[in-house]
């Protein structure tokens, strides 16, 4: 793997009770690499992004044992300074258009702010190269858009405007949180088609955080699988596929719906939820809804975080019945 331009170690988010909210979560990015992160909802992958872009809120505590971006390293860094790396260093793409640019604001002040806050240059200036970027990301009339209100376009060209506010800094990484959630099917194809030409043309990292597996597998170099706030499993993304050794993995592998099924058999389902507490223990977090549970399963557990496939679970490749 190239150099990382993202490298977190050990990094917990706990609550103002002390609850754990994602624990011991270890990842990196290298340069001009995509990751992608997949979990159910709940399994910490969004409150992951947040640490690392450091907007948590402030009832919630951090802790980690490295956190640097382009070999830099934030947690030794005041406020001012870690702002001002990750807003230069990082573009964020949200999956909540609607939320994330401000209803009464013209698109053309908005996409142009970072740009001139990092002191990359004058507003004049920001808003030539936010007209380039809206066209390159497949807008066709962007000084329409540039004149536009948030309200006054669809979520596809939002999550477009979204997507050029991201690169307006030129960033070594890209973090996209579900950026087609709410989008149709054809808009969400063309956006996600759009990140990788960009991730292409631009040898930009991404990280990227989605509930769809397939699409992680067909563009990501690598897969992080979340569960309970804690990394259960991790691999190239072939790997994940061909080999998978978390039972958590093989079950989101096989409720992924497949064109031969018989229409006549129920979908597969995982039973259960995502538990809320008690994610600190080092104990296996899925066993409850694991058939492949065994007792040993719910005592303290250790695992090498260094292994190229790294899984949170003693029943290895090979080691689990049916």
């Amino acid at each position: 793997m190239s150099a990382p331009v993202l490298q977190l170690q050990g990094c917990t988010v706990t609550d103002a009770r002390d609850n754990v909210l994602i624990h011991d979560v270890s990842l990196s990015v290298g340069a001009h690499e995509c990751v992608g992160i997949i979990g159910e909802s709940g399994s910490g992958k969004t409150m992951t992004a947040r640490a690392i872009l450091g907007l948590l809120s402030k009832d919630l505590k951090l802790s980690a044992r490295q956190m640097s971006l382009c070999s830099q390293d934030l947690l030794t860094m005041n406020e001012k300074q870690k702002r001002a790396v990750i807003g230069q260093e990082i573009g964020f793409v949200p999956q909540n258009t609607v939320a994330y640019l401000h209803p009464l604001i013209r698109i053309r002040n908005q996409i142009a702010d970072g740009f001139v806050q990092a002191g990359r240059g004058t507003r004049q200036q920001g808003q030539a190269k936010a007209e380039q970027l809206l066209a390159s990301v497949g807008i066709r009339d962007p000084k329409r858009v540039m004149n536009s209100y948030p309200g006054q376009l669809s979520g596809g060209m939002r999550q477009r405007v979204n997507i050029a506010m991201a690169l307006m800094c030129d960033p070594q990484l890209i973090i996209a949180d579900e950026p087609t959630t709410a989008l149709d099917c054809i808009v969400q194809q063309q956006v996600t088609e759009l990140f990788f030409q960009l991730h292409q043309q631009r040898n930009t990292a991404i990280l990227m955080i989605s509930h769809n597996l397939t699409m992680l597998k067909k563009y990501c170099d690598r897969i992080i699988v979340m569960y309970a706030g804690q990394i259960v499993e991790a691999a190239s993304a072939q790997e994940i596929f061909d080999h998978p050794h978390h039972p958590y993995t093989r079950a989101l592998i096989s409720v992924i719906p497949r064109l031969d099924q018989d229409p006549n058999v129920p979908l597969t389902e995982i039973p259960g939820y995502v538990p809320e507490k008690n994610r600190g223990r080092t104990s296996c977090l899925f066993a409850d809804r694991c058939a492949h549970c065994q007792p040993q399963c719910r005592q303290p557990l250790q695992f090498s975080d260094a292994l190229p496939h790294f899984s949170r679970c003693i029943l290895q490749e090979g080691g689990m019945a049916g």
